[in-house]
């Protein structure tokens, strides 16, 4: 009987923390998997998709090819967060993990096909798995823009850096971490030589960076380049000799992204140095066309813009704000009305700031903080069951649309104010 007890508790206990286990489960992202017929097998991959793809679904989204990809997955898309939806210093981005298949198929996939010393790896293929399969396949199911970055590490890097000596034009950014150039008794130096002393020019973005470890082959790289192109501000090396090999890769990355998506964000100086706000149309247009994207304005900038003018009686500014955006960006109508609806709110202009959140709900009905915010108005004016009705609602969009805890926390603290109330 005490055994049978035992056993009971057991069970229980274990089924009390398979329920913990799902409730406390954080996810960045899904995994998915196709067929190549360049690598002759199923391959997986991880898609981490920015916090405003669902409820936002007009933009599209550059993306971001990583190798190595359940490796360095978690802190690269923890960096593309941080950098686009939390500051708005790059537009957000998807994030294609690419999953190996054990260490010694990743590196004989990763290693250039024909190396002199005999050394045979199998990079061609891997290419064409990522150029004609993998990309072409993130293209037809995801809304993507047509810019792409891929980033490889370590044997990872050495793939980045023969496929950018390979197929220059097939990424719009090629990122290598501490390659291993050093691999066929560094010969990536000398073909390098041979197929940049016929090009008058590189054409994309390449970023090559070293740790403290010595040998690696990538002075010999970086001379080539300074040989070739000297003054050429499409590459660029990242000496940094204060990191180890494991830790150069997130400020490698954050290196890169800053020059990639260099001027991405407006500045107070610049912004305060605009005489009108068509000058604000006109960045964003100039980011739309370089990186072939359907912007969405970052809602921190689009909130100071609109309360810098709003405060200082610009109504002028304020229009052609409102024309401009309408007209170019449609992925930011509904978050213009909002925050617009926003500054009346904190204003106790609570009838214009339903009306501007009933825009914003009608440009975009996936929004649901605008929803939360008719709540918070019609908390204030006492009406409960308003205010509740539009919590309720705002709560299941979200839920709906995976946004991000932060995001729920908000609105169900908005719930509680209105049960506290009633």
């Amino acid at each position: 009987m005490k055994a049978l007890f035992s056993f009971i508790i057991l069970i229980s206990h274990c089924t009390i923390l398979l329920g913990q286990n799902e409730l406390n489960r954080i996810s960045i992202g899904h995994r998915s998997q196709i067929v190549s017929s360049y690598l002759g097998e199923e391959r997986e991959f991880q898609v981490y998709l920015p916090s405003t793809y669902c409820f936002n679904e007009i933009s599209t989204y550059p993306v971001i090819y990583l190798l190595d990809g359940d490796y360095n997955f978690h802190y690269v898309t923890g960096l593309v967060e941080l950098a686009s939806s939390v500051s708005g210093k790059m537009p957000e981005c998807v994030v294609v993990g690419i999953s190996d298949k054990g260490a010694s198929k990743y590196k004989r996939n990763c290693t250039p096909t024909n190396l002199k010393n005999g050394t045979k790896g199998n990079a061609g293929n891997f290419m064409r798995f990522i150029s004609d399969e993998l990309k072409p396949y993130i293209d037809s199911v995801y809304r993507t823009a047509n810019y792409n970055v891929i980033i490889g590490h370590s044997v990872g890097g050495l793939f980045v850096t023969n496929f950018f000596l390979q197929k220059p034009d097939d990424f719009d950014a090629y990122i290598a971490i501490d390659p291993a150039l050093w691999v066929g008794e560094y010969e990536m130096a000398n073909q390098a030589d041979s197929v940049y002393r016929t090009m008058k020019s590189i054409s994309s973005l390449f970023y090559i960076s070293s740790s403290n470890i010595p040998d690696m082959g990538i002075d010999k790289y970086v001379s080539v380049l300074e040989k070739y192109f000297p003054k050429n501000k499409k590459w660029k090396y990242f000496n940094l000799n204060m990191e180890n090999h494991n830790s150069v890769g997130l400020p490698t990355i954050k290196k890169s992204f800053e020059d990639i998506f260099n001027g991405w964000s407006i500045s107070k100086e610049q912004f305060i140095s605009f005489e009108s706000a068509n000058e604000v149309i006109a960045h964003y247009r100039e980011l739309s066309d370089r990186y072939s994207v359907s912007i969405s304005i970052h809602p921190y900038f689009l909130s100071n813009i609109i309360y810098y003018y709003t405060s200082r009686g610009r109504e002028e500014d304020l229009l052609i704000l409102e024309e401009g955006i309408n007209k170019y960006f449609p992925a930011s109508v509904g978050e213009f009305y909002y925050q617009l609806a926003n500054v009346h709110y904190e204003n106790n202009s609570y009838q214009r700031a339903i009306d501007n959140y009933n825009k914003s709900i009608a440009f975009n009905s996936s929004l649901f903080y605008a929803l939360n915010g008719i709540a918070k108005v019609f908390l204030a004016q006492k009406e409960y069951e308003k205010a509740l009705n539009n919590s309720l609602r705002s709560i299941e969009i979200a839920e709906k649309c995976n946004a991000r805890q932060w995001m729920l926390n908000q609105l169900y603290s908005t719930l509680e104010d209105i049960e506290n109330e009633m």
